[in-house]
């Protein structure tokens, strides 16, 4: 299995207790085919994000997973992941935020992203973090397209509302809440993700 995975030397301590959590239990009903598997630069997409969190320097980061998750979990393999399955991701995207918060136990931030945006790269998972110790800002959240969106941290103090969210617009409602308050970090081509057969043949 081909990945995008490197080990690399740089400033651990600024991860320390910080999680990632990849949301990728999505059943892919508007691409109408299995969008985890398709072929991102030949790297699947779920691959492709999942080595991005590892390459941005999160320990282990949490993969949130659906129906499919046997048939997902083959294409982490070698990816020192840990994935979580998500029994209610039919009920949205709220569900598998849920999921990856609980398996994230007792630490100081999240950051969560999304297997569909093939923009996001490590060095801007790294400034989320980065920005959020510098700021001390609860939440910081990647901005494009005029909007506020994922990869965001949430710090501690937001777990009790995210835990409250749900349907499938996952972390949106709280970002909208807190859009006067938040810490923003530029994410070019953020506004690009791929949700039908078309994007993805657009990307390429």
């Amino acid at each position: 299995m081909a990945s995008v995975y490197a080990c690399y030397c740089f400033d651990m301590d600024v991860m320390d207790n910080v999680a990632g959590i990849l949301l990728a239990a999505g059943s892919s009903q508007r691409f109408g085919a299995d969008k985890q598997s398709a072929l991102v630069g030949g790297i699947p997409m779920l691959t492709r994000a999942a080595s991005t969190l590892l390459n941005a320097g999160f320990d282990m980061p949490i993969v949130v997973l659906g129906p499919n998750a046997p048939g997902h979990s083959r294409l982490l393999h070698g990816l020192p992941v840990r994935v979580v399955r998500n029994q209610e991701a039919a009920s949205g995207m709220a569900s598998s935020l849920l999921a990856g918060l609980e398996a994230a136990g007792d630490c100081e931030a999240i950051v969560v992203t999304v297997c569909d945006q093939p923009a996001v790269t490590a060095r801007h998972l790294r400034m989320l973090v980065t920005s959020w110790r510098k700021t001390h800002r609860s939440i910081v959240a990647s901005e494009y397209g005029g909007i506020h969106g994922v990869p965001a941290l949430f710090a501690a103090k937001h777990f009790a509302e995210l835990r409250e969210l749900h349907g499938d617009r996952g972390a949106g409602p709280l970002l909208a809440r807190y859009a006067g308050a938040l810490q923003t970090i530029p994410l070019p081509g953020g506004h690009i993700d791929i949700d039908t057969p078309a994007d993805l043949t657009k990307l390429c």
